[in-house]
C-alpha cells in the first residue's frame, strides 16, 4: 500500500450553541478535511480544526500541502509514515502544514491494512472509554445550560465539566448549585478556568468552593500553562481536588510539569504519536491521563489503548454532522468503532454542504 494522491475540503460549520470559556467565544468551525489515497483504491481520512479564525481558500491549501508536506508524504507506506511523524530527528512531517490531519489518515490506512479497528492496532483491547460531559458552557444562559446538562445526563454520563473563571465567584457559585440541582450529588463535577487565575486566586477560589460544599473531582487548567512552580504550589494547597492540565503544552513542556509535582491528571490530545509518547511518560510517574475534546471523538481509539485514562471529554460538537455514522455513546462510555481503521465514513452530503469554495 502506497499513498498516491490526496485531497482537500475546506468546512465551514455553524454551531448549534455558542461556545467558550473564561477567555473566548465561538460560533463556528473552520475545519478542513484531508484525504489520502492509495495505489490499491483505500483512503484515509484525516481532520484539523482552526478554531476561531478562516483558514485559507481550498485552492491555497492545496498548494501549500502540495509544496510544504506531500513531498514526504508520496509514495510512503502509511504505517511507516505514521510512526515517523512527530519524532525528534528527521522527518517530522508533524511540522508541515495539516500535520495533525495527515497523522490521522495515515493511521487511518495502516488501520484499514492491518484490518483491524485503529484501538486495536494502537494494543487495545477493550472499546469502551468512561466519558464525560463537557458542556463549554461559559456563555449559555440558565436555561441553556441545564438543557445541556439534561442531555448528557440521558447519555447516561456521571461526570460533568463546567466552566468557572467568572470575575464576580457567585456566578462560578450558581453554576456549581445548578449542577447539583439537576444531577444530584452522585457524580463526578470538573471544573475547567482556562487559566484565568493565579496561584493566590486559584487557591482562594477552591477554598470557596470546599466552604460552599461542592466537591470537586478535577480543577482544570487554574494557571497559565507554564507556571510550574505555581501548580507546585497548588499541590500542596488545594486538598482532594485533582489538578487537571497539560494539554497546551508540547512533550517537553509536560515532562516539565511532571516533573514539578504540579499534576494529578495529565491532559492529553492532538497527534496519536506525541499523545501516546506522553501517557506513557505520565504513566512512570504514575500520574493517570485524560482525553481532551479530538476532532470527531478519535481520542477513543486512544483512549482505549491506554492503561489508565480516567475520562475521554465530549462535548457534542457540530464536526460529527460530517460523519455517517459518528462514534457512539452508550450508558456514560464512548464506544471505540470496530471497523477497519478509525472507522469515520464522511457523509458526503453533508461534506458538500459545509465545504466552502476553492
Amino acid at each position: 500500500m502506497k499513498i498516491v494522491d490526496f485531497e482537500i475540503h475546506r468546512c465551514r460549520i455553524p454551531l448549534d450553541r455558542p461556545i467558550g470559556d473564561s477567555q473566548v467565544i465561538f460560533t463556528e468551525h473552520f475545519m478542513t478535511v484531508l484525504e489520502l489515497k492509495t495505489d490499491d483504491g483505500q483512503t484515509g481520512v484525516g481532520f484539523e480544526l482552526q478554531q476561531g479564525m478562516p483558514i485559507p481558500a481550498r485552492s491555497q491549501l492545496q498548494e501549500q500541502y502540495r509544496y510544504n508536506g506531500w513531498s514526504a508524504v508520496e509514495g510512503q507506506s502509511p504505517l511507516g509514515m505514521a510512526m515517523r511523524i512527530g519524532r525528534p530527528r528527521g522527518g517530522n512531517v508533524g511540522a508541515s502544514v495539516l500535520g495533525l490531519a495527515t497523522e490521522t489518515a495515515m493511521w487511518d490506512l495502516a488501520a484499514k491494512q492491518a484490518d483491524l479497528p485503529l484501538y486495536r492496532l494502537f494494543g487495545g483491547t477493550n472499546p469502551r472509554v468512561r466519558a464525560y460531559g463537557s458542556t463549554l458552557d461559559f456563555h449559555l444562559d440558565e436555561t441553556e445550560f441545564r438543557s445541556w446538562m439534561g442531555h448528557f445526563t440521558e447519555m447516561g454520563m456521571r461526570g460533568i465539566k463546567v466552566k468557572v473563571g467568572h470575575p464576580d465567584i457567585e456566578w462560578d457559585l450558581n453554576r456549581l448549585s445548578m449542577v447539583h440541582d439537576v444531577l444530584g450529588e452522585d457524580v463526578d463535577v470538573m471544573i475547567d478556568a482556562n487559566e484565568a487565575w493565579s496561584p493566590k486566586e486559584a487557591i482562594g477560589r477552591m477554598k470557596r468552593y470546599d466552604d460552599a460544599g461542592f466537591e470537586i473531582f478535577w480543577i482544570e487548567d487554574p494557571i497559565t500553562r507554564e507556571d510550574y512552580p505555581g501548580y507546585a504550589m497548588l499541590a500542596a494547597e488545594i486538598g482532594t481536588a485533582r489538578i487537571n492540565t497539560g494539554e497546551y503544552l508540547g512533550f517537553h513542556g509536560k515532562r516539565r510539569l511532571l516533573e514539578s509535582g504540579g499534576v494529578d491528571v495529565l491532559n492529553i490530545h492532538g497527534q496519536f504519536q506525541a499523545s501516546r509518547a506522553a501517557a506513557y511518560l505520565a504513566g512512570d510517574y504514575g500520574v493517570p491521563v485524560s482525553l481532551g475534546n479530538t476532532l470527531m471523538e478519535l481520542g477513543v481509539h486512544l483512549a482505549a489503548s491506554l492503561p489508565e485514562c480516567l475520562y475521554l471529554e465530549f462535548s457534542d460538537l457540530a464536526w460529527n454532522r460530517l460523519a455517517i455514522e459518528p462514534v457512539r455513546f452508550e450508558d456514560g462510555h464512548a464506544i471505540a468503532p470496530d471497523r477497519p481503521g478509525h472507522g469515520i465514513t464522511l457523509d458526503r452530503d453533508a461534506l458538500a454542504e459545509y465545504s466552502e469554495p476553492a
